[in-house]
């Protein structure tokens, strides 16, 4: 574990140097022909359908009778929270909803409160770290599992990492319980995101914005089904519902960045530099699935486009597959890869693929532990 004392805020630079980012931008540009890149119509009625799901789901699993009814409920409410994360709660963190950012501010406020997790935390670990870092360790924190997975080539390997390709489920079954009932209190007392990185100070006001929509979670989403459901349904059904959105949230996210044709690149020198621009590296470390499947698109917030999205993450997901060939094509001309999967499945067995390779002990572990017998 790193020495908290050294923990930082230190940013990787990159040198700069290319044409792509600002190429694919302006064809982008031309591409959209004049249309808002934030604020899509088409996104806020959908993040209207998906409230009515999201708060139909809880209503009548808190009403119905049959106990098989309501836990039937507790996986579409599940479901419904994880299309709420990735399309309202995603977007708005990323001023994607609206182009006026005191509205993108309001619906994120409001799905942080109903999802249970910190606004400010999760941006800051998003936004700040995951995007302008990507699959740099030490600096994206999506490659930090407090030691429960090995998900870069940098990370030393342990002998429980062996295996991980199956357990992997398991942890992603429980990832969204853990932040809401511990990671985010454990990052607000420290104001750590992790063992490397620390988190700027949070002002009063986003103080009181953390307390009052953990307050309003708990009493709502938590409390009031326990007054009026008997405990055991509650119980069951809530483990249903995290385990339903902490599996939905891990095996979408995860198949952007821990796939095997992506680079993990380490920063040289000091300051740590990134030998190429940023957009450059976001081609390398980043890949797309199922592109041409409108299910897994509407489901996930477009984030099954996350080349556009990383190159573009202020734009509306609904404009993804537009924008999707004219990426690919400036890529292609600029000799820079696209990961890109035809299907999810593809992208599951690749990310099942890396997981396997990385938690199998390299051939240096071995040869020194062979020498220390």
């Amino acid at each position: 574990m790193a020495d908290p004392s050294r923990c930082r805020l230190e940013r990787v630079v990159f040198d700069g140097r290319g044409d792509f980012l600002s190429t694919v931008r302006t064809r982008v540009h031309e591409t959209l022909a004049g249309h808002a890149a934030g604020g899509d119509p088409r996104l806020l009625r959908k993040a209207a359908l998906i409230m009515v799901w999201f708060l139909g789901s809880f209503a009548l699993l808190l009403t119905v009778k049959s106990g098989w009814l309501q836990l039937l409920l507790c996986f579409s409410y599940g479901l419904a929270a994880s299309a709420l994360g990735f399309n309202i709660f995603h977007d708005a963190n990323h001023g994607a909803m609206s182009s006026n950012q005191r509205v993108n501010l309001v619906w994120a406020m409001m799905a942080s409160t109903v999802l249970g997790a910190s606004r400010y935390l999760w941006s800051y670990k998003h936004n700040v770290l995951h995007h302008r870092n990507t699959n740099i360790h030490t600096w994206d924190d999506d490659l930090e599992t407090r030691g429960f997975l090995r998900l870069a080539p940098q990370q030393h390997w342990k002998r429980r990492y062996h295996g991980q390709h199956w357990f992997v489920f398991a942890l992603y079954a429980v990832n969204a319980i853990e932040l809401v009932f511990v990671k985010d209190f454990v990052q607000y007392f420290t104001l750590r995101i992790n063992p490397h990185q620390r988190i700027p100070a949070m002002s009063g006001p986003e103080k009181m914005e953390f307390w009052i929509s953990k307050i309003i979670y708990f009493a709502v989403f938590v409390a009031l089904p326990f007054a009026v459901l008997p405990a055991e349904r509650v119980v069951a059904g809530f483990l249903i519902y995290e385990f339903t959105l902490g599996l939905s949230l891990g095996l979408v996210f995860s198949m952007a960045h821990q796939v095997e044709s992506v680079d993990f690149p380490s920063p040289q020198g000091v300051p740590p530099t990134i030998g190429e621009e940023w957009g450059a590296h976001q081609m390398r470390t980043t890949a797309n699935f199922a592109n041409r499947n409108h299910g897994w698109n509407w489901f996930s917030g477009g984030l099954n486009h996350q080349i556009e999205h990383h190159l573009f993450p202020s734009m509306s997901h609904t404009h993804y597959a537009a924008i999707g060939r004219v990426v690919r094509d400036t890529a292609d001309e600029f000799g820079l890869p696209y990961n890109h999967f035809e299907t999810y499945g593809a992208a599951l067995h690749s990310h099942y693929r890396l997981l396997r390779q990385l938690g199998t002990r390299p051939q240096s572990v071995a040869r020194v532990s062979a020498a220390e017998m």
